[in-house]
């Protein structure tokens, strides 16, 4: 065992000795999520407030006066009345006008008539603001022609409806929100994690290469395999502590982002000792296991590129289980209880929410300390390879 520290001790002293470790690993994660959840919450105002300031210019074909005046209501439409439909694709693509609305010859014919007819909106899709704000004036000078019809055929808004769902929420606030946040929060600190494990484990392995110091180590009286899980324990460590730090970061950042109170008392619920506990149980192994695998990985690279180029792709390999983890209708279940990333993703959505089975927990832990077990075995055959470590 006192090898074993002695050689976490040499490693952890190599890493942390250049700043450029302590600041990626250490610094900026702590920092990373109060600075986005702040920065993303300003910038959507910002971008919410300025969409609404802008000017829309619309064009109008047979408008009828009401319809008019309720355009004419807002002081940031810019109206362009036409005598008729024409190539109104042009004169969007150019930006001359944003939006037509086309009202048929016959409009009032049929609307005095209590008959149905249709308006043509003519309108960029991807140009989200215009086409919202159009539709809303459509939908308000709707309601106001429905509004008059029916008092004109002495028809209530009861009359109207055969029947009003009435909900009745048999799930709590912590857990609705824990299923909906809990999903992100892994996503989050996995690819932390796999950032910080891979930085040390290819400077660990790779960079001894380069530096020409993997002999000396080598040469120490000191096992092999005390060597590679020293090795093993400190990437692990570069993955797990920035990831332990986006937890801080998540809950000193809410304390200071502008959200309602009561969803700020259900997210620092969530986030309560047990939470937070059963969640890093979870990241033990997993840094353990993505260490050993990175580490396996390099044993053969020469240089710190060829490495990168080895471990790169393992990236697209966890992003596929931490995206499926946030769609709707996969739970957490038996079935998924034993896929790696994936259970962490659905149990920690099931943690956040207060509703994990613990047998199932239980079950999922044991897994993923087998993973980090095999993926320690396999990097420790190819390390003991001194045609792959040496060369």
């Amino acid at each position: 065992m006192r090898d074993l520290f002695i050689i976490i001790k040499k490693e952890l002293t190599e890493l942390l000795r250049d700043r450029k470790t302590l600041v990626n690993s250490i610094i900026l994660p702590m920092l990373m999520l109060p600075i986005l959840m702040f920065g993303s919450i300003k910038v959507m105002d910002m971008i919410q407030k300025n969409n609404q300031e802008k000017s829309i210019k619309i064009g109008l074909v047979n408008a009828p006066e009401a319809f008019m005046k309720l355009v004419e209501r807002d002081t940031l439409n810019q109206v362009t009345i036409y005598t008729e439909s024409i190539d109104f694709k042009t004169l969007i693509d150019d930006e001359t006008i944003q939006s037509a609305i086309v009202f048929p010859s016959s409009f009032k014919t049929h609307v005095d008539s209590l008959e149905t007819t249709s308006v043509e909106i003519h309108r960029n899709g991807s140009k989200d603001n215009v086409n919202g704000r159009v539709s809303r004036m459509l939908k308000e000078y709707s309601g106001t022609l429905t509004e008059k019809r029916m008092a004109e055929l002495h028809i209530s808004s009861e009359q109207l409806t055969p029947f009003k769902e009435s909900y009745v929420e048999i799930g709590e606030q912590k857990e609705l929100i824990g299923k909906k946040v809990g999903g992100f929060i892994p996503y989050l600190f996995i690819l932390t994690m796999w950032g910080g494990c891979m930085l040390a484990g290819i400077d660990l392995v790779t960079g001894e290469k380069e530096r020409k110091t993997i002999e000396t180590t080598l040469s120490l009286p000191i096992s092999k395999f005390k060597v590679l899980f020293g090795k093993t324990v400190v990437a692990s460590l570069l993955g797990f502590i920035p990831a332990l730090l986006n937890i801080v970061g998540l809950i000193v950042g809410l304390k200071f982002i502008d959200i309602p109170d009561d969803f700020k008392m259900v997210i620092n619920e969530m986030l309560n000792f047990q939470s937070i506990t059963l969640i890093l149980l979870l990241l033990i192994p997993l840094s353990l296991f993505l260490s050993g695998l990175i580490i396996m990985l390099v044993s053969g690279a020469t240089t710190f590129k060829e490495a990168q180029s080895k471990v790169s792709p393992i990236i697209m390999v966890l992003l596929l289980p931490l995206i499926l983890a946030m769609l709707p209708g996969i739970e957490f279940t038996w079935a998924t209880v034993f896929i790696p990333v994936l259970n962490i993703g659905l149990g920690v959505k099931e943690i956040m929410a207060g509703t994990i089975d613990m047998v199932q927990y239980s079950a999922m832990l044991l897994s993923l300390i087998a993973f980090a077990v095999i993926a320690i075995y396999f990097s420790y055959k190819k390390f003991s390879d001194e045609n792959a470590i040496l060369k």
